[in-house]
């Protein structure tokens, strides 16, 4: 398996290499090693939502008695491959900004990733505690799809706001946005939920931890969806 992720990876950064040469922006390369920055977190992820790899991967490194497989490392551009697919569709104004769309691009992020959650967790990639059980009997997939959607989401905003800006500038900001929003979605806004799981907390307190989560995420969509309606249509110029 990590012998297919690493050549797959080669051809996805060659073939955003051959866009960035031709489109003269660096977008697509730095996004997608962005995306492999933001899983440096998940080993504290493991420990907060309970969940841990495959035993059998190698360990790029451990922390908080949790490891990072170099495998998921390598396949972390997976994460910032919706919003490169959205922002070149927006290159060739296939795309509009807009709070509508960017609350549909963030339904599509949604499912792509529960569908990434659903094949790993099918072929044993990475498992979850008590089988992933949460109040309501809602799927972890589809929790886990909310939280890496808006992850996502967060990652095309920087993309769109960083479309002009010049390479030293485009680092700086592009290279940590991932990693950041990680934070603030699996570290702030899932807190409601997390800390009542930790404690094993009654079902009542659970249900509530549940209902805070995911009203934060809808909060925190609603917040980007707006951001990106308010980014100047291509080819017209604001006053």
């Amino acid at each position: 398996m990590e012998l297919g992720i690493l050549l797959f990876t080669i051809g996805v950064f060659g073939a955003a290499g051959v866009l960035a040469w031709r489109d003269r922006h660096l977008h697509y390369l730095i996004a997608l090693a962005s995306g492999q920055i933001a899983t440096l977190l998940s080993p504290l992820w493991q420990r907060l939502y309970g969940f841990s790899y495959d035993p059998s991967f190698r360990s790029l490194f451990s922390a908080f008695d949790h490891s990072l497989p170099t495998a998921i490392f390598l396949a972390g551009w997976t994460l910032m491959l919706p919003p490169l697919v959205i922002f070149f569709l927006y290159q060739r104004r296939w795309w509009v900004s807009g709070y509508f769309t960017g609350a549909l691009t963030f339904v599509l992020f949604t499912l792509y990733h529960i569908l990434i959650e659903a094949i790993g967790v099918r072929a044993g990639w990475w498992q979850y505690a008590d089988g992933g059980a949460l109040p309501f009997d809602i799927s972890v997939n589809v929790l886990a799809g909310l939280m890496n959607g808006l992850v996502s989401l967060g990652g095309l905003a920087a993309l769109l706001i960083t479309r002009h800006y010049a390479w030293p500038m485009l680092l700086a900001v592009m290279l940590p946005t991932p990693l950041l929003m990680s934070a603030l979605v699996h570290g702030l806004l899932g807190a409601p939920l997390y800390t009542v799981l930790l404690l094993r907390a009654q079902s009542w307190a659970a249900a509530l931890g549940m209902i805070g989560t995911l009203g934060l995420l809808l909060w925190g969509a609603h917040i980007i969806a707006s951001e990106l309606g308010r980014r100047p249509v291509m080819g017209r110029t604001t006053t």
